[in-house]
């Protein structure tokens, strides 16, 4: 339950000395080593600012744990600010986005117990009597993440200022309608990446046809149409290729490019892509936003054992550890979050990758440049001189660099990296062709972790949903109850679905394994021998994800296909 701002512990230096220290707290529950602790406060002396932002800034603790235990402080609830409706309209109309910012907190709603307010790393009794001023109610607090309540703020104000949609189609309008092709598409650009960022898209596609033009997103893994524009509009795509460099001539092949830019004060890199077909030039624009706001493994969706397996596996000294699947399937996000597992301040770790999408600090982080070339395989070479811990290698994409990446786990080093096979057991006959031999693959390789995505039943209008009888058959022991669906609300924009959540499995290399490896065993040996390991098939936390009601079996068929959502690989 939420807490009135008139409950509330006093806020001044009195109440400070009674509330246990932040740092004490996340060193009590595990969260961070006495080192790491020193570190902070030795930096706290010379930078002065909080504790919290020098913990999370330095990559030393998670955002999520910090306002978590803040939330504990203050004896208010945790909320995840992506957890949460869209604010009400008439609640945001009350306040402003430049006074919100200034004091890092977002009205939610009206309550029975007043105004619902949301806070980041703000004094909530300066916010109660600021609440009261306005609008003659208390506040009642929940906690959240500070950066990711800025970011809420930006987004709802600017959202409720601006309707995309709107600015859209009436910037198409203006520009069918310049027959003279003098006015610019900056605008419409600008106002599409917009529209992508509020629906939460990864990828804008442009789609030509005989008559029309089409523009599709990418969301939670599903592309959907949004609007269209008329065949005189294609020089949108040629203001495209001019801001990424691309030869805007050439339209006889595919080709590659990227910019920058900044949405809503977060940068982003957007990366070009062209195809050329019977109807005209296809263009994708991918959305990566420069992130520093990384989440843990837990709040990934991963469940608590596995984390704690992966938290062994990541303090080895030495080995390869990959993570496999398709493309799209959250394998950087998931390789980021495990770094993240490091003690950055106690281990050297370097990282080439193509290109960096999350910032991690305390890591030395390199992007490919295939012009001056700087490709995997050239960077692990340098980065042998520079005495790593850890290193990261974006993918492994050829034999140089599955080479270079083996004789560095040899070697003493950690390799992280990923690779783009359908499960765990199809990394070795990956790897072999590369010309690595079975009993050098086996000697350092230390566990795979093969991953989806699945769309997650959205939380705001998720109800029960009784199965049929081929889906109890397929959850089998799992089969406790009814499961979850989303019947459809603004949220979710009427799918039901909202976000994504992994489905897994993670094959921890023994002794048995490495035997099977050497002696080339078939897939059906290397599962059985797996299973008595206590390996877990994917399709088995499918099933556990179904019966929980985080997602449903028509989404696991979508994803893992009709013949694996029904038998185990």
């Amino acid at each position: 339950m939420a807490t009135p701002v008139s409950r509330l512990p006093r806020q001044g230096a009195d109440a400070a000395s009674e509330r246990p220290r932040l740092g004490r707290m996340l060193k009590d529950l595990g969260l961070l080593t006495a080192t790491q602790l020193e570190y902070a406060l030795q930096k706290q002396e010379v930078e002065q600012d909080r504790i919290g932002n020098i913990l999370v800034g330095n990559g030393l603790v998670l955002e999520h744990d910090v306002a978590k235990v803040i939330a504990e402080q203050r004896g208010i609830p945790f909320v995840p600010a992506s957890d949460l409706p869209q604010p009400d309209a008439g609640v945001l109309a009350l306040f402003n986005r430049e006074l919100c910012l200034a004091n890092r907190f977002l009205p939610w709603r009206k309550g029975e117990r007043g105004l619902e307010v949301l806070l980041g790393d703000s004094d909530p009794e300066e916010i109660g009597r600021l609440v009261m001023q306005r609008c003659d109610l208390p506040a009642v607090f929940h906690q959240t993440e500070n950066s990711r309540l800025i970011q809420q703020i930006r987004q709802c104000y600017y959202f409720a200022q601006n309707p995309v949609e709107k600015l859209v189609r009436r910037e198409i309008q203006l520009l069918a309608s310049d027959v003279d092709n003098v006015a610019t598409p900056a605008r419409l650009l600008d106002h599409l990446l917009h529209f992508a960022i509020r629906e939460r898209a990864t990828d804008i596609h442009i789609a030509p046809s005989a008559k029309s033009w089409h523009v599709l997103f990418r969301i939670d893994g599903i592309l959907r149409p949004m609007l269209a524009f008329p065949p005189a509009l294609a020089r949108l795509l040629t203001f495209v290729k001019i801001n990424s460099q691309m030869d805007i001539s050439e339209q006889r092949k595919p080709q590659d490019g990227s910019f920058h830019t900044v949405i809503l004060d977060k940068p982003y890199t957007v990366r070009i892509s062209t195809l050329v077909s019977e109807a005209g030039e296809r263009m994708v624009l991918r959305l990566l936003p420069e992130r520093g706001d990384m989440s843990g493994l837990l709040q990934l969706g991963y469940r608590k054992q596995d984390v704690s397996l992966l938290q062994r596996i990541f303090e080895r000294p030495s080995g390869l550890v990959l993570i496999t699947g398709p493309t799209g399937s959250g394998k950087s996000t998931t390789l980021h979050a495990a770094l993240r597992m490091q003690s950055l301040i106690e281990r050297n770790v370097l990282t080439v990758e193509d290109p960096v999408e999350y910032r991690v600090p305390g890591a030395c982080q390199t992007e490919v440049n295939r012009r001056a070339g700087y490709d995997f395989g050239s960077a692990l070479r340098n980065f042998l001189r520079h005495d790593p811990d850890v290193m990261l290698i974006g993918e492994i994409r050829d034999g140089e660099t599955a080479r270079a990446a083996v004789e560095s786990a040899a070697t003493g080093h950690l390799v992280l990296s990923t690779l783009h096979v359908a499960n765990v057991f199809g990394v070795i006959p990956r790897l072999r062709p590369f010309g690595l031999g079975a009993q050098e693959i086996a000697d350092n390789l230390v566990a795979i972790i093969s991953q989806r995505l699945v769309r997650r039943v959205c939380p705001h209008c998720a109800q029960p949903q009784l199965f049929d009888q081929s889906t109890k058959e397929w959850l089998g022991e799992h089969h406790k109850g009814p499961g979850r669906m989303g019947a459809g609300c603004d949220a979710c924009r009427g799918t039901g679905y909202l976000g994504r959540v992994p489905v897994y499995e993670i094959l921890q290399v023994s002794q048995a394994i490495v035997t099977a490896i050497v002696d080339e065993q078939g897939r059906e040996t290397l599962l059985r021998t797996a299973r008595e390991s206590g390996f877990q098939p994917m399709q088995e936390m499918a099933r556990q994800l179904v019966a929980d009601g985080q997602t449903t079996h028509e989404e696991i068929v979508r994803v893992l296909g009709e013949a694996a959502a029904e038998h185990d690989a």
